[in-house]
């Protein structure tokens, strides 16, 4: 397994897209969801300031998310 490396915010936001996640709105941070089959929902942020996404952060969009950790490598 690769390392995560930090991600631009548009290849962040382009993963999160193609796996089924609608913007939310959101002022400071990004609000994304995504509602699953059994009707409960995934929500998880990105920041709107900064262009490039830490790997701690990436680490907690994978939790938050259950995406698979190879999405962001």
């Amino acid at each position: 397994m690769s390392k995560l490396r930090p991600r631009s915010k548009r290849d962040v936001l382009e993963i999160l897209n193609s796996n089924g996640f609608k913007e939310a709105g959101g002022t400071r941070h990004i609000k994304l969801k995504k509602t699953l089959n059994d009707g409960s929902v995934l929500t998880t942020y990105v920041s709107r300031g900064s262009n490039e996404i830490p790997v701690k952060i990436i680490q907690y969009i994978i939790k938050q998310t259950g995406k698979p950790r190879k999405e962001f490598e």
